[in-house]
């Protein structure tokens, strides 16, 4: 069956994105366009526009564990805060217009946004290499990441807990203890309200730091955390939601 083509103004729509940036990537190679004859117009076959859209999940993983430190995708990349808050902002309004999530969409922005304000916070001067964060959405699937390169919770946790040894013990700490109430010592405090939002909402929550992966679901009053098959200087976090 012939792929269905569609105009770059429709796969900019779908993406979320301007058509001067299309234009971007495809002369960049992020993104190829098709054109059916030399004098035609630029095109985008469906599937790939939809494969872009599915591997949103593999895209923020690999930028994040990759060993070359690079930008990410302009349309997932928050340098700032600001630009973060901002799309948070993006995030809420369109949540807030898909039926059945007038309850917990408010939810779901407050806990990106303690996830996403965590790795400013816990990084503001000593970012690694690349600084900001990866910060995605998929509506239609239902889910969110966010991921940075950062120190990770066990080094940003160090400065208050020396003791801690393991990225295990201290995601265990960053989602179960209260750290500092002082101010330029609450570190990790919001992965507390993220624990409390998710286990008390349909939602699901997979965070990795490190080589410790944490999984979080509904009704969930123990937490799972596992050490992870690879490691990373960073955090990953992904919500799911119904």
């Amino acid at each position: 069956m012939e792929s269905k083509l569609i105009s770059i103004g429709e796969a900019a729509k779908l993406l979320g994105v301007s058509i001067q940036t299309l234009r971007r990537w495809d002369e960049s190679g992020k993104l190829s366009s098709f054109r059916p004859t030399q004098i035609s117009h630029r095109y985008y076959r469906r599937e790939d526009i939809e494969l872009f859209l599915n591997d949103l999940i593999i895209i923020g993983k690999n930028w994040a564990k990759n060993k070359n430190a690079t930008e990410p995708l302009d349309i997932y990349y928050c340098k700032t805060r600001d630009v973060f808050e901002g799309r948070l902002v993006r995030l809420q309004n369109e949540l807030a217009k898909v039926a059945g999530l007038e309850n917990i969409f408010p939810l779901i922005v407050s806990a990106a946004g303690e996830i996403g304000n965590n790795s400013f916070d816990h990084n503001l001067g000593i970012w690694p290499d690349v600084p900001g964060i990866f910060f995605g959405y998929d509506l239609a699937r239902k889910k969110l990441i966010l991921a940075d390169r950062g120190q990770g919770i066990l080094q940003s946790l160090k400065r208050v807990r020396p003791n801690l040894q393991t990225h295990e013990e201290a995601l265990l700490v960053a989602f179960s203890e209260v750290v500092s109430g002082r101010a330029p010592e609450a570190r990790g405090n919001g992965l507390k309200f993220v624990r409390k939002v998710v286990t008390e909402n349909p939602l699901s929550i997979c965070f990795q730091s490190g080589s410790a992966e944490l999984v979080l679901k509904q009704n969930q009053k123990k937490l799972k955390i596992t050490t992870a098959l690879d490691t990373f200087h960073g955090c990953i976090a992904i919500i799911y939601y119904s």
